[in-house]
């Protein structure tokens, strides 16, 4: 189940578990105060039949002055556990005081208590499967919607593809004619479709070889230069050390361009990007608009303005999890953002 099959499932659970919980905590506590009336009231009853002949030895009795304020044939619970007053035979200023011991009414009391703890476990199990499967029966309308959405997304990666490499084909074939200006901004142009073919392709990145001997330098170095153009007022700093990894060359290609193009497209007029590499480190700052929630922001489609599709960093997370490359990220609103890459 993906993250946000996930989210969605646990979610639509808890909305309806929570709701049926609640209610049937109200009536199993309208249930227990019922039962314990009548537990009491047929107590009551065996308290009026033993006031006849005084039989037993389950109630205990007593003999008080009367008092107004006792009402005749109730229960009343009293330290020594349940009590109820009767009229004595005589019509003396005296009642009759049967006591139903506490001890003897907190065991049927516990007994109670006991059956009515497993009836309830019963249907709390039993609410949270109907939970369970509500919840998957409601996945089914967005688990269709998504299928149809990834395969129309592989469709146009698919169509993508053909008019970008066109264009840069025929963009170097023109470069032969002559060097202009316009050239290199549709080889530009055309380098930025490419790299968000890429992005798509990546999209569900499960396994992928990592078996490549990749210079970090050699990548940053490409980027930039392509960046500059695109970007010609963003100043970049590079500090960069040797590092050769071992890994996959297209998934560290898209984690850098992601991560430099952001730094780029987000950042202030006549801003910085400062890149460096630190042992195992890349390190890549700018000085951008700066990222409010960096918790959401690998959650795909997540957008905090109106630019981009909101997949870009999700692909980033993505890849780093299956090439094991762990990713910090600090940042403040109006000042920048600070991303950290450590490779294994």
């Amino acid at each position: 189940m993906k993250n946000y099959e996930k989210k969605s499932f646990f979610t639509t659970l808890y909305l309806f578990f929570i709701p049926l919980l609640l209610l049937s905590s109200v009536v199993l506590y309208m249930y227990h105060q019922d039962k314990v009336n009548d537990i009491e009231q047929n107590i009551l009853y065996q308290m009026k039949d033993y006031t006849f002949d005084f039989k037993g030895e389950k109630f205990t009795l007593d003999i008080i002055e009367n008092d107004k304020k006792k009402q005749l044939f109730k229960i009343y619970h009293c330290k020594e556990g349940l009590c109820a007053y009767f009229q004595t035979a005589s019509t003396g200023p005296y009642l009759l005081k049967v006591i139903y011991d506490k001890n003897k009414y907190k065991k049927v009391y516990n007994e109670f208590l006991t059956d009515i703890f497993k009836f309830s476990f019963i249907i709390l199990f039993l609410l949270f499967l109907l939970s369970i499967a509500f919840a998957i029966y409601s996945l089914k309308p967005m688990k269709e919607a998504l299928y149809l959405l990834e395969n129309f997304l592989k469709d146009i990666i698919h169509d993508l593809n053909t008019p970008a490499t066109s264009i840069l084909l025929n963009s170097k074939l023109l470069r032969k004619r002559g060097d202009f200006d316009e050239i290199e901004r549709i080889e530009l142009s055309a380098k930025s479709i490419a790299s968000l073919y890429k992005n798509l392709e990546y999209m569900t990145p499960n396994s992928i070889n990592k078996d490549e001997n990749i210079s970090i330098e050699e990548i940053i170095n490409e980027k930039v230069e392509v960046l500059q153009k695109i970007y010609p007022k963003i100043k970049f700093i590079k500090d960069l050390n040797p590092l050769i990894v071992q890994s996959n060359k297209n998934g560290i290609d898209r984690i850098i361009d992601n991560l430099m193009t952001n730094a780029c497209k987000y950042n202030k007029k006549n801003g910085q990007v400062s890149i460096k590499i630190r042992e195992n480190q890349v390190i890549i700052e700018d000085t951008g608009i700066g990222i409010k929630d960096t918790k959401k922001v690998f959650q795909r489609y997540y957008k905090e303005t109106d630019a981009g599709l909101g997949i870009g960093m999700s692909i980033v997370k993505q890849l780093c999890e299956v090439l094991n490359i762990n990713i910090y990220i600090k940042s403040e609103i109006k000042k920048g953002t600070q991303v950290i890459l450590v490779f294994p």
